[in-house]
């Protein structure tokens, strides 16, 4: 089989998975609430100051103070964004899935919060208990969202609206079109949740969930699913696919929720429960992107590598690999397959031993796709330790690379040579 026809073989298959609705719709609300983490990680640096409980000194201990006589606002900050991220998620379904159907998607946001408040909260002596408002009800409001508006469209092409007349301006005939489909959907949450209760001892239906994906969050966060995400990953970028676009979309809520549930046992001074985290992904398995592009400058002379690793650099500082990965070229390059898996494998597999042993801290930062890796590698856990072995993998990698980059650059050079 020729690499062309391997290539077209897996981009077909691929392109067919990424085509499902719910996939392309789930990327796209988890994606939406990344800049509420983001900002919410901010709050939570600003008020637990990055340095050891035994560093002091004026510039340390005025920002300790500082962060202490403003913790209620800090606080407040770090509780409406990432205490909130399954909201924010349900809105972001909810928008994707009516962009897609084209439907105007007013009464479908105010429809689908008001079924997911009815399945997710509870009344606890009077107050709503929104608990599940962040990362433990994401998977519940990415299915919730889906469904509400599947539901909703369907039921219109089948009749159940009002007819009103043309006259009618638009905002109100809205509603009042869907008035029908609003109360049977709303009914329909609420006869899910009187038998979620009955059939699960009073247990709302984020928890029900939550038990049936465990086993998922447990295979996921371990040795063997670092592997394999960072393998399939890679693969993809092989082939010429967006590794990224592909690989998150069925990996993104599982790693969100970690990095949340990582987040929220730091605030409240609990052990954190998870190591394989959208965190750890953004600074372990993203750095054999600048590595390449350092082995480039050191090592290449013929003229392709020389002008690729000009441009790549800036952008590989960045975690942008699309300059190497279409300029080496990466995609169907078998001459340099081999330590393009093994260096990302080692960036994913050494990280997570160490942080399992206890050398670095768990990752419960959440931070730009674009901040450097070594910067990230110090905030997301807060751990100067982190940096440390950053810079020894960043060694590892360049070694690694060199022996088949030099063999490849040779023959680069002598076609260049011939020519």
């Amino acid at each position: 089989m020729s690499n062309t026809s391997l290539k077209e073989k897996a981009g077909k298959a691929i392109q067919k998975f990424s085509d499902i609705k719910f996939v392309k719709c789930m990327s796209a609300a988890v994606t939406a609430g990344m800049g509420a983490t983001i900002a919410g990680s901010i709050f939570m640096i600003l008020q637990n100051p990055p340095f050891p409980a035994d560093m002091t000194g004026g510039f340390i201990d005025a920002w300790r103070a500082w962060a202490s006589a403003n913790s209620s606002w800090l606080g407040l900050g770090y509780q409406v964004t990432i205490e909130f991220l399954g909201l924010y998620a349900l809105i972001g379904m909810i928008m994707a899935v009516s962009d897609i159907n084209k439907i105007r998607p007013v009464n479908m946001l105010i429809v689908g919060i008001c079924t997911y408040l009815l399945l997710a909260v509870n009344l606890v002596e009077g107050q709503l208990d929104i608990r599940f408002m962040g990362s433990k009800g994401l998977i519940t409001a990415l299915i919730v969202g889906y469904l509400v508006v599947e539901s909703a469209q369907w039921l219109m092409k089948h009749g159940f609206k009002l007819k009103l007349p043309d006259a009618v301006p638009p905002f109100v005939a809205e509603p009042l079109n869907a008035l029908f489909v609003n109360i049977i959907i709303l009914a329909a949450a609420v006869a899910i949740r009187l038998i979620t209760a009955a059939f699960t001892g009073g247990q709302l239906l984020p928890n029900t969930i939550n038990m049936l994906f465990a086993p998922l969050f447990v295979a996921s966060d371990s040795l063997f699913g670092v592997i394999l995400y960072v393998l399939f990953l890679r693969l993809l970028w092989f082939f010429g696919i967006h590794g990224g676009s592909v690989a998150n979309a069925v990996m993104s809520p599982i790693l969100s929720v970690a990095m949340t549930a990582n987040s929220e046992a730091f605030m409240q001074d609990q052990p954190l429960p998870y190591i394989f985290n959208s965190s750890f992904v953004a600074i372990w398995t993203q750095m054999g992107i600048l590595t390449l592009a350092l082995t480039l400058v050191i090592a290449a002379k013929s003229k392709q590598l020389k002008a690729i690793s000009k441009v790549s650099l800036v952008p590989a500082f960045f975690n942008i690999g699309e300059p190497l990965t279409f300029g080496v070229p990466i995609v169907m390059n078998f001459r340099i397959l081999v330590p393009y898996l093994l260096v990302f494998v080692l960036n994913g597999v050494v990280p997570y031993i160490a942080t399992s042993i206890g050398l670095i801290n768990r990752t419960f930062v959440n931070l730009p796709y674009t901040v450097p890796s070594v910067v990230k590698a110090f905030l997301g856990g807060m751990d100067i330790r982190s940096v440390i072995l950053y810079l020894i993998l960043v060694v590892a990698d360049i070694l690694i690379y060199l022996p088949w980059i030099k063999r490849y650059d040779k023959e680069l050079t002598a076609r260049e040579n011939e020519a």
